[in-house]
């Protein structure tokens, strides 16, 4: 117990991301030795003005050992650095992680093949449909999915890999104890099922935002290969496809129009360098060769033979696409024009039910507790609209209803307001 404090105490000390433990591996030789050094040692290594070294200057270990506790009753496992079974791939990166928490399996980090999908939380039609191919293809020739849980292509290409009965590896930016995006909490479950989670964050960091990039290296770094499916200008995912590019893995991109929005951080990979990509064969016979016996090509089927949209409905994954009606801001004048052409050509016309002519309509259940939260003046977030007992899908249904009821208009940016 004593020598797994001193880890947990080191990795409270250290900031995530930061050259710190890199530095101290250099100077010391074990764990007791960077606990047991004085300020001037640690001054050597770490600038006073930093905050690592205060924390390294630190030496209450009542911190380390509740997480310890927290751990050990909740079984959380815990990796550390110099751990037989820690990743090689991140032992090497130029800013380790100090240890990892984990729940589920430990996949075999030496011998299998791992490959990262990511990209947009505002993914399109064909996105959806090139991710959820992708984690299905690479998983059933033997790859190991390795993403971020994020909603759009992160959340849509891990159920695609698990709905071939792959094997996935999830990788938080809050701690292990902490579901982030909640709409994914069905989709975390089935990735510890399938595989695991794992986070360098201890037991109650929240999700900051500053957190995710740093958790990116992490995603690029257990993965020899790193996929970017869709993405704008300045999507996160080109942080991760960046820090591929340090850490010398492959990155292979998806092309998209030089119109669309979110081709832009693909077109823009594939002009520097990255790998053209078209789905999971590419990948594979990149590699095939260098992970004979995991890697399968032939497996590849030539049709999908599950449904996307049950799968992504079964897992709760969040994946909105134009496609989705519900899901449509404000309709433009161009738009508006064609569907009055549409309902003259009809016989009967679809009526909308006029709103109560009353301040405050009558409502019942969950739609009145939906439109109480939508402020009489202004507008919502659709995400502000979320509690812990209804999921984005559960308020999105919800608020269709009042959409056609006339009693509310949704806004472009995922908003919406009461008519």
């Amino acid at each position: 117990m004593d020598e797994l404090v001193l880890w947990l105490w080191l990795s409270r000390a250290c900031s995530p991301g930061s050259p710190t433990f890199a530095r101290l591996l250099s100077r010391f030789s074990s764990v007791s030795e960077i606990y047991e050094a004085d300020e001037n040692e640690i001054r050597k290594i770490v600038s006073s003005r930093l905050s690592d070294f205060s924390r390294l200057c630190d030496k209450d270990l009542s911190e380390a050992r509740a997480i310890y506790d927290f751990c050990k009753s909740r079984g959380v496992g815990i990796l550390k650095y110099d751990d037989s079974a820690f990743p090689h791939s991140l032992r090497i990166i130029s800013t380790p992680p100090v240890l990892l928490y984990y729940r589920g399996t430990l996949p075999d980090f030496e011998r299998g093949f791992f490959c990262a999908a990511v990209g947009t939380r505002r993914l399109s039609d064909g996105g959806r449909r090139n991710a959820f191919r992708l984690g299905y293809d690479l998983a059933t020739a033997g790859t190991v999915l390795v993403s971020g849980m994020a909603l759009g292509i992160d959340g849509v290409a891990m159920a695609g890999a698990i709905a071939a009965g792959g094997t996935v590896v999830g990788v938080l930016g809050s701690g292990i104890d902490i579901c982030y995006p909640k709409e994914h909490l069905t989709l975390a479950r089935e990735i510890v099922k399938r595989g695991c989670i794992l986070t360098e964050y201890a037991p109650g960091t929240p999700a900051n935002k500053e957190n995710f990039p740093r958790r990116n290296r992490l995603i690029s770094g257990l993965s020899a290969a790193c996929v970017v499916v869709e993405g704008r200008e300045r999507s996160g995912a080109l942080i991760t496809a960046r820090y591929a590019k340090e850490q010398k893995r492959t990155v292979f991109a998806f092309p998209g129009r030089v119109d669309e929005g979110n081709s832009q951080a693909t077109n823009l990979l594939i002009k520097n360098g990255a790998h053209l990509c078209t789905g999971a064969d590419d990948i594979i016979s990149e590699f095939e060769p260098h992970y004979h016996g995991v890697l399968n090509p032939f497996l590849l089927k030539s049709r999908l033979e599950v449904d996307m949209n049950a799968v992504l409905t079964a897992l709760a994954v969040s994946a909105t696409a134009p496609s989705d009606d519900i899901f449509r801001g404000r309709r433009n004048k161009s738009e508006k024009k064609r569907n009055e052409k549409e309902k003259k050509s009809v016989d009967k016309p679809i009526l909308r039910e006029k709103p109560q002519s009353a301040s405050r309509p009558t409502l019942r259940g969950a739609e009145g507790e939906l439109y109480d939260k939508i402020p009489a003046e202004g507008d919502s977030a659709l995400e502000a609209l979320v509690s812990d007992g209804t999921d984005l899908r559960s308020v999105m249904r919800i608020l269709l209803k009042l959409e056609m009821r006339g009693l509310v208009e949704m806004l472009p940016g995922e908003r919406v307001r009461r008519t």
